[in-house]
């Protein structure tokens, strides 16, 4: 799906690795791209907690950008609702968002709200920073090197970390 993707000169890791990066290559700092959902019945329970499911939806991309090296900035958040859900529920998402977002000094600066037929669906793109000296890709792993796990592992059906 992704070979053959225009990459432009600021491009310095597309497809492949936890974020986008982009920036000069003399640049201090590289922006950082990131975009992950959640889908009911996928990642969550059906009858799950919304608050759990919307702290767990911008957690999931601040990890990428931890992943990296970096720091989150700014996030973006793509709902598509079926349209039997009662506004409550949206509260409740929002609410675990919000606490995410205060937890972690991000600003939800906007997004998109649409109708499923089917379960929710909900997509964080979250933009972010790294000193580029710092910047921790993938490939840059080697034997020996230490391996650290926020929550707990097989747990992406279970929104973990619930909000306090």
């Amino acid at each position: 799906l992704t070979r053959g993707l225009s990459q432009g000169r600021e491009v310095r890791v597309g497809v492949g690795d936890d974020c986008a990066v982009l920036g000069s290559p003399r640049a201090v700092r590289w922006a950082l791209l990131k975009t992950d959902a959640v889908v009911e019945g996928v990642h969550f329970e059906r009858g799950e907690k919304m608050e759990r499911v919307g702290w767990k939806a911008l957690c999931r991309a601040i990890s990428d950008i931890a992943a990296m090296g970096g720091v989150p900035a700014h996030a973006l958040v793509t709902l598509a609702v079926p349209a039997t859900w009662e506004m409550a529920r949206l509260d409740a998402l929002y609410r675990g968002l919000k606490k995410a977002a205060s937890r972690f000094e991000i600003s939800i600066v906007g997004g998109e709200t649409s109708r499923s037929p089917g379960p929710l669906f909900v997509s964080i793109a979250l933009t972010g920073w790294v000193e580029r000296s710092l910047c921790t890709l993938r490939s840059g792993g080697r034997s020996g090197d230490g391996i650290y796990v926020t929550g707990r592992l097989g747990g992406s059906r279970r929104s973990d970390q619930p909000p306090r």
